[in-house]
């Protein structure tokens, strides 16, 4: 999976906020991965830039909706989406993009136990 900082992916603002999803959704205790899903949707493209598993969506009002694809470990998931949300919403606020924030959603395609 290609994980961008958003040091390198200064393009259009929803590139921008797919980065800083996708970085700070990785850096939750819990989830191993971005997915793109079982039919390539958590996908976000600017130019030549793709950020996979995030799809950045326009809203009303000039905000974006961010649809996390993640696969995750064996926790509970609620909390786990959770964490994800607030960390996301915390990472971008952190940016200065906080008036573009809609609707954070995370959808887990894989499920991994603990190896053994």
């Amino acid at each position: 999976m290609a994980a961008f900082s958003t040091t390198v992916a200064p393009g259009s603002a929803r590139v921008r906020l797919a980065a800083l999803a996708l970085e700070a959704a990785r850096a939750v205790d819990g989830v191993f991965a971005a997915d793109v899903g079982p039919h390539a949707t958590h996908i976000t493209t600017s130019g030549s830039i793709t950020v996979l598993g995030v799809l950045v969506v326009a809203e009303p009002e000039g905000r974006y909706s961010i649809d996390l694809g993640l696969q995750a470990r064996l926790v509970p998931l609620g909390a786990l989406a959770d964490a994800v949300r607030a960390r996301v919403v915390r990472s971008i606020a952190r940016a200065g993009l906080a008036d573009l924030i809609g609707a954070v959603s995370v959808t887990f395609h894989d499920i991994a136990a603990p190896k053994r």
